[in-house]
Formats: structure tokens, sequence, C-alpha cells
């Protein structure tokens, strides 16, 4: 059993589908946790019918770590009887909010579990546009750079090589871990899982580290949007919102085609959703720190704005 972790937006469904399409990994049983009321991330896993369970309600090291046990053994269950395909290893994908010290516990701790199932590598997605920021503003980012056997290093594509002080941050944090790129990944998907070169980080206790005050509000959505409306609510939530703003997914219907929305802080990105993604509804999800629903939900009638309209200044938020 593989533990892939990463701050929110970090890139872990993208990596996880990467090595799902490469044919060798497809006995792959996977666990999604999703810390808003709508689960959407399960649903954007590639991999066979059946063979994807989702923990909802709360973030896994915490609010639904005793849910994992049974889970895991359901699996097993499912697939002694045969009504699930055979499976040789199972990924447990956790939400970006997630400590993984107290997963990796829980999971050594249950004698039933590890009759059944052993603990392998410890993945961490660390985003290099901004995961620096986050692993001094959040200690869960922090606990996942520093248990993790294995970094994966994503969106370097999109700025550049790493700096030499960037080098030596990431050695200082984890001088144990493999590091590897999002790159390395695509072109040799059997990275992702490969056995670690070296020693496990120690866990020194099971109590999740978490940031104070984080939220996650899910808003479904009625009536269509605009795209214009779409790039109008993404300018408003990061001049409302500023630092505060931690992640925004869901899904958007407009003109008759449903459209995957993916937020980092003030980075939007709006795709074509794919049709295994329609189960879950059109919806929003918005997570914050130290912000109410409400503050949200205000900002919600930006979505709706004709199309050709140019998204909110500061001072149009007033």
């Amino acid at each position: 059993m593989e533990i892939l972790t990463g701050f929110l937006g970090s890139g872990k469904t993208t990596l996880l589908n990467r090595m799902l399409s490469d044919g060798a990994f497809r006995d792959t049983a996977v666990v999604v946790n999703e810390l808003g009321e709508i689960g959407l991330d399960h649903l954007l896993v590639e991999t066979a019918p059946g063979q994807v369970a989702l923990l909802e309600g709360g973030c896994l090291c915490c609010a639904v770590v005793d849910s994992l046990p049974e889970t895991l053994l359901d699996l097993v269950r499912r697939r002694a009887g045969g009504d699930l395909p055979r499976f040789g290893r199972i990924v447990i994908e956790t939400t970006g909010l997630a400590d993984p010290g107290p997963i990796m516990e829980v999971v050594r701790r249950s004698p039933l579990l590890a009759h059944f199932l052993s603990l392998g590598v410890v993945v961490t997605a660390l985003d290099m546009l901004g995961g620096q920021g986050q692993v001094e503003r959040h200690p869960e980012a922090l606990r996942q750079l520093v248990l993790a056997d294995r970094l994966v290093l994503t969106k370097l594509d999109l700025r550049g090589p790493l700096a030499p002080e960037e080098c030596v941050w990431i050695a200082g944090a984890n001088p144990l871990a493999d590091v590897v790129t999002a790159s390395d990944v695509l072109a040799d998907p059997a990275l992702l899982l490969a056995p670690s070169r070296g020693a496990r980080p120690a866990v020194t206790d099971d109590h999740a580290a978490h940031s104070h005050g984080v939220r996650a509000w899910s808003f479904p959505l009625g009536e269509p949007v605009t795209r214009s409306g779409l790039a109008a609510f993404a300018a408003a939530l990061d001049h409302r919102l500023g630092a505060d703003l931690l992640r925004c997914k869901g899904l958007a219907r407009t003109r008759g085609r449903l459209l995957l929305v993916q937020g980092v802080g003030a980075r939007f990105s709006v795709t074509e959703a794919p049709p295994s993604a329609a189960e879950a509804g059109p919806h929003l999800t918005v997570i914050v720190q130290r912000r109410e629903a409400g503050e949200i939900a205000a900002l919600l009638p930006w979505l709706h704005v004709p199309e050709g309209t140019m998204p909110p200044s500061k001072e149009d938020l007033q």
C-alpha cells in the first residue's frame, strides 16, 4: 500500500493518472480522500470501474481516519470474493490538507491490516510554483515534505529549472527522500511508486498537524455559467480573499458543455471535463483559511455575467 500526498493543487491526481495509464499499473486500487461536501477527485481517477473508493466528509488524517481500516479491508474482501478485478496494490490519494503521519500509523498499528497489506512508499507532490511558501505557512505541508520517501517536483514546466538555493532547501528539509520531477514520471511512470533507496523518515507521533481555520465550502451551481463569468469569479475571489484563498475546484456547465475548474491560489484553469466527472454535478468547492461561506456566496453572481464582460477590479468589489 502506497500513500500519495501533497498540498492543495500540487498535481497528485495528474501524477496518479499518468501512472495508471501505463499498462503495468492497471492492477491498482485507489482510495481517494475528499475534503469538500461534494466529491469530485475520485471521478477523475482513470482506473478500472469499482476500484476507486471515496473517503469523504473530512480530512483522512483526523476526521475520517477511523474509517480507513474498514475501507481498506472492504477492498480486500471484495477482491477475494471476486466482486473486484484482482489488484496488486492500493494507492491512497490524500486530501491536500492531510498529514501523512497518522495515516502511516493507523496502518502500522492494525494487526489485521498488516496481515493483508504492507506500507510501501510515501510520495509527496511538491508544487514548485509556490511550495516553499506553502511549507512555511502550513504545518501539514511541512509534514508532507519531511515524511516523504519520494518527492515529485511539479510545475517546473511553468517556471524553469531549480535554483541552487531551492536544491539546498529541499535537501535540508528531507535529506532522505528520493527527488524526481513530474517530467521524470511522465517519461517513466514506474518512478512514482518505485521502492525507496533511502531510510524512511521517522514518525514522531500520530497527531495530525493542521493549519488553523481552514474550511472547504461547496456550492451547487443550478444555473449555467459563462466563460467570462468564470474569469470574473476567479478575479473576485483573488481580490476579496487574497492569500486566504487556497484552492478552488469543481464543475461548471456553459452552453451545454461541462467544464472542469481548477484553481490554486490566484491561478485558475478551465478545461473540458471528462465524461466520468458528470456524476458529481455542477458545483464549486472553495478551500479557504479564516473565511466564512457567506463571503464566497456573495461573489457567485459574477459567474453569470454576459460573455465579453471584463473581470472585476479591486475597486469594483468595494
